[in-house]
């Protein structure tokens, strides 16, 4: 066949591939059918499925069956087990595993370590993809031009397929009709191709069965796995392939971001298992007349030498079509969820640490390209040494590595970030000692000793003594097990991560920042399902947006602008810490204190009562403006029934206004009463270390409002109690950067028998006529509620120190934290 009119027939192909998702886009309720979201799965079979499947089973018989097995398997769960990833999937935006294990796990190097990974443990899977079609065309053509070369193209193309394809927008969440049907529609190409291959090849050259049985050399691709080795490679080949189906990028993206509707999870759950069985009938007939007709063939070619075989060129054709759309579709997919993942995890953070967040979009598709031509290079490097089931495999196995922290992570609470950390490290690295490295050695680019291992126990091939199981059985069975070992072994014995506190916050503020970071029509889309909501919840799903978009390191950074923590957002962190240490708190109980704590307890009681008839007074006195005029308003728009829209809209815009200044004032309050109940227990701690934390907290703020943050802090360590510590200084950092030009200083010194803290912005200064009321209750110069001062004295007061205005241009505030000298010598003085 022509190279010419082959290349002409490929891109026409792509062509009406592309046309297809156009139309998709502009008819997006077409792709709201279980019988799209079932064939978008079906990305699942790819050249691997088209071409390696006749190969492996030309060569080991029916030993490609567990490959769609184990998803068969799955599939049986997948209304229960599926439907518990889509409600999480919903409510948070997930946009590929690594967003889970962040949100389960919280902060942490898990999440970047897995993202990272999958892209590394990708590269062979994405590499037969290449592979495939390269062979196939140089097949077709009669060219003997390098494989490779045609790779490279190959490589090309399909990148800027998926650039064009899948990154037309920013936020990887918002759901892509043109692509999913795009992938449906290959999904109908490769099973229709694959069955005419077939049947062609029954109806010209018969039945194959007879003839295979009398040949011995035949006789093992029809008999079962014989032995324990056999029947336990069939076996992990099946949990292999169901816990790749769960967790490839590529099926998370069509199954969770794509196919967020639960309805269509139960017809799926058959239909797919029913894709699968009708595109492996042809599989083994093929393959056994591959081997009784093309003894010397590349058994991973048969698809495409028996239609010709059997003089039909068109219908070889066809099938190099059916193996061009297994590849796309795949291509198209895993690219654009290995680069949601770089980006999220990798890149974002770095692009908000060098203010480059709008160049976020170019990146990503920067990052598919990225990916394909790593592909290609471990092409060049392994891949022309193996089948392509092989190299498929060795990326299952990586793909696996995610499953123990991540499935126990959905259905077990006690699984910790410290034991998915250790058993995720563990599998990856065993991955690579025992599939990965060896197939560079088997390449020629690894010293050939390095499959001997270092000694006979460390065998890559056979740790520990293991023999008679294939490379990936026992890759994957050391691999897996020993992560799922330490995961579970490490959970048991290591605390439960503190979750992340409660952030609450404004809906205008919220909205004005999606606006500024992912557009307008973003932001007009959380309006919407904002709207009634709490500060807490509505703070929850404007995290929700950035982080599908950004990912959520970045997003949790960009909240810290426009957000504060809720009330109350650690109380279930202190319940359990109460909880697990009862037997601790019951021993610093003990008799001879309890005189001390109960006069400490009284004094402050004391205290608490004074503070609380203050804040009474003052809140009762200024709850008076907002009542009084939310109450007139509201009787004007009761009795003037005649009111002009205008008038009628401004009223209402006034009521809004007064509503909102009252939710202000109440979390105000709330803040600070859970602040005095906090019991002031105090600690060893290092107050640079604490000044270094509250900078970094106020610095989405100052950057925000273009102000630079210094610091001069010597090193101080202090018995405080280290939250009110840190409270004070976020509250006075805050007031100045709402108030500095350009810079705010922050110094902390010794002096005397304390700890000095200054506070210094180059703004206008405090006016002397407001130097003697700043500090009392809802005095504001900026607007604000004016409780911040207010509270930062009261905190201070009751640490032993105290807050108070310097004289000087600008604003200087010190606070001050009184220092205790431990001497070493117990008969000290």
């Amino acid at each position: 066949m022509s190279p010419g009119v082959l290349l002409l027939g490929l891109l026409l192909y792509l062509g009406l591939l592309f046309l297809v998702a156009l139309w998709g886009e502009s008819r997006p309720s077409f792709t709201q059918s279980p019988w799209i979201y079932a064939l978008s799965l079906a990305v699942y079979a790819t050249a691997w499925t088209f071409l390696g499947s006749v190969g492996r089973a030309a060569t080991e018989g029916a030993t490609f069956l567990p490959i769609y097995l184990g998803p068969t398997l799955v599939l049986l769960l997948w209304p229960w087990l599926h439907g518990r990833l889509l409600a999480l999937a919903r409510t948070h935006r997930l946009t590929s595993w690594a967003d889970f294990l962040h949100l389960r796990y919280g902060p942490g190097p898990l999440a970047p370590l897995a993202a990272g990974f999958l892209v590394v443990g990708l590269l062979p899977y994405l590499a037969l993809q290449l592979k495939a079609i390269a062979q196939a065309f140089l097949f077709l053509s009669g060219e003997k031009a390098p494989l490779a070369d045609v790779a490279l193209l190959t490589a090309l193309l399909l990148a800027l397929f998926a650039i064009l394809f899948g990154t037309r927008r920013l936020d990887p969440s918002e759901r892509h009709p043109g692509l999913v049907l795009a992938v449906a529609f290959e999904s109908v190409v490769k099973l229709l191709a694959l069955l005419l291959v077939g049947a062609l090849v029954l109806l010209s050259l018969g039945n194959p069965f007879p003839r295979a049985q009398a040949e011995p050399h035949l006789h093992p691709l029809l008999l079962p796995p014989e032995g324990l080795s056999g029947h336990l490679a069939w076996v992990s080949l099946v949990a292999l392939s169901g816990l790749a189906f769960l967790l490839l990028p590529r099926q998370f993206h069509v199954a969770v971001v794509e196919g967020q509707d639960p309805r269509h999870l139960p017809q799926a759950a058959w239909a797919f298992p029913l894709y699968l069985l009708l595109i492996n009938l042809p599989i083994l007939p093929l393959a056994l007349w591959g081997r009784l007709l093309l003894p010397g063939e590349n058994p991973d070619l048969f698809v495409l030498a028996l239609p010709l075989l059997a003089g039909s060129p068109p219908v070889a054709f066809l099938a190099f079509l059916g193996a061009v759309s297994a590849a796309t579709a795949m291509v198209v997919v895993e690219g654009l969820a290995l680069s949601i993942l770089l980006s999220n995890h990798l890149l974002s953070p770095l692009l908000l640490r060098y203010r480059a967040l709008g160049s976020l979009l170019l990146w990503r598709r920067l990052a598919i390209l990225l990916v394909m031509l790593l592909a290609y290079l471990y092409f060049r490097l392994a891949g022309e040494a193996h089948a392509l089931v092989g190299m498929g495999l060795i990326s299952f196995v990586a793909v696996a590595q995610l499953a123990p922290a991540a499935l126990l992570g959905l259905y077990w609470k006690g699984a910790t970030g410290t034991g998915a950390l250790a058993g995720f490290l563990a599998g990856v690295g065993l991955w690579a000692y025992t599939l990965f490295l060896p197939t560079l050695a088997r390449s020629g680019f690894l010293s050939p000793l390095f499959l001997e291992g270092p000694h006979p126990l460390l065998h890559p091939e056979g740790l520990l003594g293991l023999k008679g199981l294939d490379p990936i059985t026992h890759g994957f069975l050391v691999s897996l097990g020993v992560n799922l070992a330490l995961t579970l072994g490490v959970s048991l014995f290591t605390r439960k991560n503190a979750p992340l506190g409660g952030r609450t916050g404004e809906v205008a503020a919220l909205a004005s920042l999606l606006e500024r970071v992912l557009g307008k029509e973003t932001a007009e889309a959380f309006l919407k399902e904002a709207e009634g909501l709490p500060g807490t919840e509505a703070a929850q799903r404007a995290e929700a947006f950035l982080s599908s978009a950004l990912g959520p390191a970045t997003a949790r950074l960009l909240l810290l602008s426009v957000t504060e923590e809720a009330p109350g957002a650690h109380r279930p962190l202190l319940e359990e810490a109460a909880r697990e240490s009862k037997a601790v708190r019951a021993y610093a109980q003990a008799l001879e204190r309890a005189q001390a704590e109960l006069a400490e307890a009284y004094e402050r009681l004391k205290a608490l009562d004074r503070a609380k008839d203050e804040l009474l007074w003052a809140v009762s006195h200024e709850l008076k403006t907002p009542l009084t005029a939310v109450r007139a308003l509201a009787e004007i728009l009761a009795t003037h029934t005649d009111l002009s829209e205008e008038e009628r809209g401004r009223f209402t815009a006034l009521l809004a206004k007064e509503a909102a200044r009252l939710s202000r004032l109440v979390e105000e309050v709330l803040r600070y009463a859970r602040l005095q109940t906090d019991p002031a227990r105090k600690e060893p701690t290092d107050l640079k270390a604490l000044a270094e934390e509250a900078l970094g907290l106020a610095e989405p703020l100052a950057r925000e409002r273009g102000v630079r943050l210094e610091a001069a802090l010597q090193p101080l360590h202090a018995p405080t109690h280290r939250d009110r510590v840190l409270q004070v200084l976020l509250n006075l950092l805050t007031n100045a950067i709402r108030h500095a030009r350009s810079r705010v200083r922050l110094e902390l010194l010794p002096k005397g028998q304390e700890a000095l803290f200054r506070i210094l912005d180059d703004g206008p200064g405090v006016p002397e006529e407001a130097r003697e009321r700043i500090f009392e209750p809802f005095q504001s110069l900026s607007g604000g509620m004016g409780l911040g001062l207010y509270l930062a004295r009261r905190l201070a007061e009751g640490l032993g120190g105290r807050v108070y205005l310097e004289a000087g241009e600008g604003g200087a505030f010190a606070f001050t934290v009184p220092l205790e000298v431990e001497d070493a010598d117990p008969c000290g003085g």
